[in-house]
């Protein structure tokens, strides 16, 4: 059942349409959804899908719907999984171009108007960015993307493939915005509880589609115990080989790099697969399993040790710098690079993704308050998840706590 705000006929499509899938989100739903509102870009539809949430969650969207006739709600009669609650918002969308937003996410007020600005000039029909993870537990942010990736650039199907396996980022967590024309009628595989992204990308690379990827962070993505992308278990992995296996199997006969690339990403996942099943059998005290499972792959121990390790190194308190409560930017505060217009983009020129990752450093997830000044400022901004921003003060301006 769908609903919608008030004053919602219009006769032109929207540049944007964006789906949101919201399983009881709660308070996370609120930023994103502003988030989402707040965009520069404002020819844009919001299509919340919720997936039968039991908490206070549609209650959120409606009083959305009430101010703003951008935002509609469909509501499933009972929870699908999140790729089955996109395919209601797919249906729904009349954008010229597709944008997928997770219901605990933030995306920069720029991200939609940059993005298209990157899609014009490369004539993609697949453009995206890098992803800050930010997370919950106070932990550091980090970037999806690895330094050498400092540019726009394209991805071939190979690589989408290989990507996360052949030692470079799994670019499959990426959020593209993708051409409406180019998708047509594809949908997300409702079988998959995890790739369903990468899988789908992946089938309109094979029908022809280009994509290049912004290497600037304007999706905040945040990391915390309820997010269903934090760990893959036995089932989804099997579900990822049981995909892939039936996608070669329509395909037939592969050209030899293509070929190459779905064998690496199999023996990944298989490793992947038998180091869940490890992880199954430890936790369930069935030793006579896991020391099988080792036995069998060896390299898994490895893997075991390393895991451990990054447990106990997240167990305690995170490294660094502690959050800030205030933060001034811009003039007669801390310093960030020049604004630079949509329309004076040098795409070739390095983007400053450290220093906006700094940036968001400083909040470490939690609600931080900040003064921006200028344009500059308010630009920079957009990389710090929680901020609140403030109109400058007259009095002695608030400070950047960092020692």
């Amino acid at each position: 059942m769908r609903s919608t705000g008030p004053q919602t006929a219009r006769a032109a499509a929207p540049l944007v349409s964006v789906v949101m899938a919201n399983y009881q989100a709660g308070d996370k739903l609120v930023p994103a959804i502003e988030s989402v509102l707040g965009q520069t870009l404002a020819d844009i539809e919001l299509i919340v899908c919720d997936d039968a949430s039991g908490d206070h969650s549609v209650a959120l969207v409606e009083q959305f719907m009430r101010a703003d006739p951008r935002v509609s709600l469909i509501k499933a009669p009972a929870n699908g999984g999140p790729a089955r609650c996109r395919n209601r918002g797919l249906a729904a969308a009349r954008g010229q171009w597709i944008a997928v937003v997770d219901a605990d996410d933030i995306i920069h007020p720029e991200r939609f108007e940059r993005l298209l600005a990157a899609a014009a000039h490369s004539g993609a029909d697949i453009v995206a960015d890098d992803l800050l993870h930010f997370y919950e537990d106070g932990s550091p942010v980090s970037l999806l993307l690895g330094a050498e990736q400092d540019s726009l650039f394209a991805v071939t199907t190979e690589q989408w493939i290989g990507a996360g396996f052949d030692g470079s980022a799994p670019l499959g967590y990426l959020k593209p915005l993708i051409r409406a024309d180019m998708l047509g009628a594809l949908r997300y595989d409702e079988s998959l509880r995890i790739g369903e992204d990468f899988d789908l990308v992946l089938r309109l690379l094979l029908a022809g589609a280009t994509m290049v990827v912004l290497p600037e962070p304007y999706y905040l993505y945040r990391r915390h115990s309820g997010s269903i992308s934090h760990r893959l278990s036995v089932t989804d992995l099997a579900a990822m080989l049981d995909s892939q296996h039936a996608m070669t199997l329509r395909l037939g006969a592969l050209s030899p790099p293509l070929a190459a690339a779905f064998a690496a990403r199999h023996a990944q996942l298989q490793h992947g697969l038998a180091f869940e099943r490890l992880v199954a059998a430890i936790k369930g005290r069935k030793p006579a399993q896991a020391l099988s499972l080792l036995a069998r792959h060896p390299r898994l121990a490895l893997r075991l040790g390393r895991a451990f390790i990054e447990g106990r190194r997240r167990s305690v308190a995170a490294p660094g710098l502690s959050p800030v409560n205030a933060l001034q930017l811009g003039p007669s505060g801390l310093r960030v690079p020049d604004y630079v217009r949509v329309a004076d983009m040098d795409w070739a020129a390095p983007r400053p993704r450290q220093a906006w990752r700094d940036l968001a450093d400083l909040g470490r997830g939690h609600p931080i308050d900040v003064v921006c000044p200028d344009k500059a400022s308010r630009y920079a901004a957009g990389f710090i998840p929680l901020a609140r921003l403030r109109e400058p003060v007259s009095r002695a301006h608030l400070r950047a706590e960092v020692s």
